[in-house]
């Protein structure tokens, strides 16, 4: 193949299934990845790739030259250890970052208007995807980084941390401790609502609940954060919550919080990345913004160097 950029092409139709999808990650039109692909078809007399439904699905003959397209593409990148530019403000690509509802209502507004103010065509997008599969995904493409605590994520992966957290106690207003201090003996006698889900550093609350005696105390267990606040105004359940998450939160609903006794453990909110896009200029691009956006919160920022991990995926 005479045209390096065709194996771009190709390799970005290979990992989004779609022309406009490849086009946005590519920061291209739709128009020149269409182009792209019919002379792409022209040159194996093939149609490499056929709308199924809402997706383009490979041929044959694209499965079996997928492999050494994509490492000859690999090897390229390697040979010429320089990076394809990225250049924001021409930008119209798609970012896809992995993150539950606590990272998009904690990051996500202040990411927007920081992206829109340097690069207005870029499009961020979040999606939620079980911990099994977010190396994979970080490493074919389809997510770009990863937000949150995940001290499950390891294998081939960066890590920046962003800030240290504490976990807090949150309550509704109006609440009997509203103003009252919370021991760990009055905390014990609360009913609580939990959420919960595998894979999250956050299993260390569930943990510290039972051990403390507290299991049948659990009165409420949700998968979402958000949901957490309606069952919370409407009850006197306590909810034992990151505390970045309880201030953004009080801000918008009669909400408080005080400080946990119980004696957890800080966690570090990081941002994760695979190693295949380490050098990548827009994935490094969309770090920097990330990183930007987590110094001017207020909160201590991370003084650490990024650093890889290889261990396997726990």
């Amino acid at each position: 193949m005479k045209d390096l950029n065709l194996l771009y092409v190709f390799e970005a139709l290979w990992r989004e299934r779609s022309v406009t999808s490849a086009a946005e990650s590519l920061g291209v039109t739709q128009a020149a990845v269409s182009s792209a692909l019919k002379r792409l078809r022209a040159s194996y007399g093939d149609k490499l790739f056929i709308l199924i439904g809402r997706r383009m699905e490979p041929t044959a003959i694209a499965i079996s030259v997928a492999p050494a397209l994509l490492e000859s593409l690999s090897l390229v990148r390697k040979a010429t250890g320089v990076p394809l530019p990225f250049v924001p403000e021409q930008s119209h690509r798609t970012f896809t970052i992995r993150t539950r509802d606590i990272g998009e209502v904690v990051c996500l507004p202040g990411l927007y208007q920081a992206v829109h103010n340097v690069a207005p065509e870029v499009k961020l997008r979040t999606l939620f995807t079980p911990i099994e599969e977010t190396v994979p995904a970080l490493g074919n493409g389809r997510l770009d980084v990863a937000i949150g605590y995940l001290p499950a994520l390891e294998q081939d992966i960066h890590r920046k941390k962003l800030l240290t957290q504490r976990y807090v106690c949150v309550m509704r207003k109006g609440h009997p401790f509203e103003s009252r201090k919370l021991n760990a003996k009055a905390l014990l006698a609360q009913d609580h609502l939990l959420v919960e889900y595998g894979g999250s550093g956050h299993l260390v609350l569930e943990r510290a609940l039972v051990d403390a005696g507290a299991r049948d105390r659990i009165k409420v267990r949700l998968p979402q954060y958000m949901s957490a606040v309606h069952v919370l105004i409407e009850s006197d359940l306590v909810w034992i919550a990151p505390e970045i998450l309880a201030a953004k939160l009080s801000r918008h609903y009669p909400l408080a919080y005080q400080t946990e006794p119980l004696g957890l453990e800080p966690f570090e909110i990081g941002l994760y990345w695979h190693d295949r896009y380490h050098r990548d200029t827009a994935n490094k691009w969309l770090r920097s913004m990330i990183v930007s956006l987590f110094a001017d919160t207020g909160s201590t920022p991370a003084t650490e160097d990024f650093h890889t991990l290889a261990l396997p995926l726990g």
